[in-house]
């Protein structure tokens, strides 16, 4: 095999990526399944029957854009052009029969992809609140205030852990099924099978990953929520948007109203959620960074400078850099005491029985 790549080589992988872009050309594939059904059993047919390359294209072209409605109130469409733009695309990239064979593969690929995306378990509302219950839980059945972070942390890695473990056993199967027909049925060589196998598998990860990040929030925002409801203290449990600034979540008591950024990593969305206090009825807004990546004394003085707080563990370099430094004493605050800081403040005193357990 050639250490060098010529990417013109890697059809199925662009053709794949094509008819699942949703953003160029409207997720034909996850749109249309069964209309592109329809085109691939038509395409087999007349490869069986050695169809000239130029009948095989315009089967495509046609059969892509002849499955989207042209007009709407007598208009031509977006998603009409984007099936326009994309039956171009593809055909574009036909240049020998062996090219349809390779757009059939692409396109049976993205469909099976879909279905085992859309079977997929998702790490959902049960799982989180099992680890929150059990981070939190002593060993005595009460409930331990300082590992609020604790189950924070868990929730996050052990949700990435669950979905990227979900989604990783059923690829597996479908690339065994996959190379055995490649070789079989589509007499490939080995170099091929890993060519198209490898472009399949790129695609499916890249499709996977953004589904993964697109619930790590979501996973956050309902472990917070346990953990402020296991404690009787009563907040809003849900996002509140204010246009551009979102607030993970609000705690309204007789003393003091908080809101909560509860996130991954800091990042610079701290800065929509400085100085806006007033505007989104809260007296102050509190951070909690999972990772330490990004959290800087320049940041944490940002928070200080605009009355918030930061939480962050006690061994962490942030910490044990900065936490003498009388500049950040009020912003900088370890993740042990945030509870019982949210306490403190708003005067929504915590139960340590877990009132919350239904």
């Amino acid at each position: 095999m050639e250490n060098t790549v010529d990417p013109s080589e890697y059809t199925s992988y662009w053709f794949a990526r094509d008819l699942i872009d949703s953003d160029q050309f409207g997720g034909y594939a996850k749109k249309e399944p069964a209309a592109l059904e329809r085109l691939l059993s038509e395409l087999d047919k007349q490869l069986e029957t050695n169809a000239d390359l130029e009948r095989l294209k315009q089967t495509i072209r046609s059969g892509i854009v002849n499955s989207v409605n042209k007009r709407h109130h007598g208009k031509i469409t977006k998603r009409y052009r984007q099936t326009e733009d994309l039956a171009e695309r593809v055909v574009r990239r036909i240049e020998k029969r062996e090219d349809v064979a390779e757009f059939i593969i692409a396109a049976e690929s993205v469909m099976r992809i879909t279905e085992i995306m859309d079977e997929t378990p998702r790490f959902g509302e049960d799982e989180i609140y099992e680890i929150v219950d059990k981070t939190l839980e002593t060993d005595r059945g009460e409930l331990d205030e300082s590992r609020a972070f604790d189950a924070m942390y868990l929730v996050d890695v052990n949700g990435e852990a669950y979905q990227l473990g979900a989604q990783r056993a059923p690829l597996i199967e479908y690339v065994s099924e996959l190379m055995e027909e490649l070789r079989g049925v589509h007499d490939r060589d080995e170099t091929d099978v890993s060519r198209i196998v490898s472009g399949i598998v790129q695609e499916y990860e890249r499709r996977a990953g953004q589904s993964r990040s697109a619930t790590a929030g979501n996973v956050l925002e309902t472990g917070l929520q346990r953990i402020f409801d296991r404690f009787g203290i009563p907040a809003t449990g849900v996002p509140e948007h204010f246009e551009d600034l979102e607030v993970d979540n609000i705690i309204r008591g007789p003393d003091g109203t908080l809101g909560f950024s509860c996130k991954r990593t800091l990042r610079e969305r701290y800065k929509q959620s400085l100085q806006r206090q007033a505007e989104i009825g809260t007296d102050e807004i509190w951070f909690v960074s999972l990772l330490m990546e990004d959290v800087s004394r320049e940041k944490v003085q940002t928070i200080t400078n605009d009355g918030g707080r930061i939480y962050v563990p006690r061994d962490s370099f942030v910490w044990e850099q900065y936490n003498d430094d009388d500049d950040l004493s009020y912003s900088l605050r370890p993740t042990d005491r945030f509870l019982t800081d949210v306490a403190e403040f708003t005067g929504c005193q915590f139960n340590t029985a877990g009132v919350g357990e239904s």
